[in-house]
């Protein structure tokens, strides 16, 4: 600011209040009036935007609005102007919304706006580039269906919704339906995909679909009235379901000899459980599909239900089995002793299972392992303590980005106050020396680009949580093993090294 107007501001403070709005009022006007100040310059005809003075506009624009707002609702405006002021309010709105569009625009890679392009105009080109981006990453990380996959046809509308479906199979576990978000079709062919990381499916589109702008997914892509119930999942009936009366039967029999000590029974099997398959998860939410903080567009969710193993759950928000902290510890007793009084198991199934439990779903190369999501750790506790097999859960999964830079790596890791007051950089030089091991031993193949700013752009990754920090992937890795032998060495990970920290380090950072 010059010396003029630094001394302008310092003698306002001196004027009376009514004195210094005419004066804002003055200034205010005589920026935006022509005939004071001259106009801005068209730019020329076939340059590129001054976006800069598009921001910079619209934030004036913004703030006069707001003014004229303020203005009118004062009481000292004597007559009531409602009408104006939803005007006002509504046009600073507009002009938010314009402004965000032209942040936007203006930081798009590859987008070419033409001169003249109404907002609308612009929208389209800009969800058009933003998709053709999403698109373009995706598409290194596309797998190779076998010739005997399963066949997914997907129906994908303009706000991102999708609903997935497939023929069912011979066995009841696998999903028959999916409904979800995304930002494009291939995006919601990669969340199908990535669910399916085992076994990836072929993907069709039904009906075929062609370029689109981005969705931005709200409410409108909201298909789950689409999807499968838990009741209809019920409803099926087949093998599981069999499987599951059978395992219910055995638990009643034993409630029923334990009748007269039913809590010190349910004690002893917590026990056993926490003895001999405790959860070993610090934080589950290392499971978690990392994001894209470079690109907020890789974000498909796809939801279904479906029977899940039990033992597949390996983390909820109570690490010790039974144990509660005090917060509902009775539900486990009041299941048990439900189970003790019926006679009717399919209506005990039904109330089991009436609230639907919730479930994260974390894809992995020998298969998928799970997590407690918005409900249900009472119900898996007691599924577990009591020899429940199956679980019949709402599951939900979350698609992968393709790329990473280092800094959202560990930005996306579980809180720890301890490695928050280590120095980010070196953090960043560590975290990257673990993923340039992952490239070298062929644990994932990618690219590790710019030493300066490293990004890991991947082509195949057979477990998010295996760009996680030492410590969360070999806890990870641990529990993994347990339910799938010999999946580390399937993978070329040595046991000893793929379990524990220092060894996970030393492993990737040397030759």
């Amino acid at each position: 600011m010059t010396a003029i107007g630094t001394l302008v501001l310092a003698l306002a403070r001196l004027l009376p209040e009514e004195e210094r709005e005419r004066i804002g009022l003055y200034l205010g006007e005589s920026v935006n009036n022509p005939d004071i100040v001259p106009a801005v310059p068209d730019a020329p005809a076939g340059g590129k935007p001054d976006w800069d003075y598009v921001w910079s506009a619209l934030l004036d624009a913004a703030a006069h609005a707001h003014r004229i707002t303020e203005l009118l609702e004062s009481e000292r405006a004597y007559f009531d102007f409602t009408h104006l002021i939803r005007l006002s309010v509504d046009l600073r709105t507009q002009i938010n919304e314009a402004y965000g569009l032209m942040c936007e625009a203006g930081n798009l890679d590859g987008l070419v706006p033409r001169a003249g392009d109404n907002l609308d105009e612009l929208r389209t080109a800009s969800g058009l580039r933003r998709a053709e981006i999403v698109d373009a990453e995706l598409a290194p990380m596309r797998p190779d269906p076998s010739p005997d996959a399963s066949i997914w046809s997907v129906d994908f509308d303009q706000h991102g919704g999708f609903v997935a479906a497939t023929t069912p199979q011979n066995d009841d576990v696998a999903p028959w339906k999916f409904w979800g978000m995304a930002a494009t079709p291939a995006s919601a062919a990669h969340t199908l995909e990535w669910c399916f990381l085992d076994a990836p499916p072929s993907v069709v589109f039904d009906p075929p679909v062609c370029p689109q702008p981005c969705a931005r997914t709200g409410p409108d892509a909201d298909r789950s009235q689409e999807g499968p119930s838990v009741p209809e999942l019920l409803a099926r009936r087949g093998s599981v379901y069999q499987q599951h009366l059978t395992a219910v039967r055995v638990a009643r029999e034993a409630l029923r000899n334990r009748a007269g000590d039913l809590e010190a029974y349910l004690a002893e099997r917590a026990a056993e459980l926490n003895a001999s398959d405790p959860q070993l998860l610090g934080n589950h939410k290392v499971l978690d599909a990392i994001g894209s903080a470079e690109n907020n567009d890789h974000s498909g969710v796809a939801d279904t239900v479906m029977w899940v193993p039990t033992e597949l759950v390996v983390g909820t928000d109570h690490r010790v089995w039974g144990d509660f902290g005090g917060f509902r510890d009775e539900v486990p007793f009041e299941i048990a002793t439900g189970l003790l009084s019926t006679d009717d198991l399919d209506a005990f199934t039904d109330e089991l299972f009436s609230h639907p439990i919730a479930l994260k779903r974390s894809p992995g190369w020998a298969g998928p392992v799970y997590r407690v999501g918005s409900n249900g750790n009472h119900r898996i506790h007691a599924a577990r303590i009591l020899g429940f097999p199956w679980l019949a859960a709402k599951v939900e999964v979350d698609a992968t980005a393709p790329s990473w830079s280092m800094l959202g790596l560990i930005s996306d890791d579980p809180g720890d106050d301890k490695e928050l007051q280590r120095p980010l950089q070196r953090r960043i030089q560590e975290r990257a020396g673990l993923v340039a091991g992952l490239l070298r031993r062929e644990v994932i193949d990618g690219e590790l680009t710019d030493a300066n700013d490293p990004t890991l752009r991947c082509r195949r990754l057979p477990a998010a949580w295996l760009l996680r920090g030492a410590q969360h992937a070999t806890a990870v890795n641990a529990v993994y093993e347990s339910r799938y032998p010999g999946a580390l060495t399937r993978l070329g990970i040595p046991i000893a090294a793929g379990t524990d920290p220092a060894a996970w380090s030393r492993w990737l950072t040397t030759s």
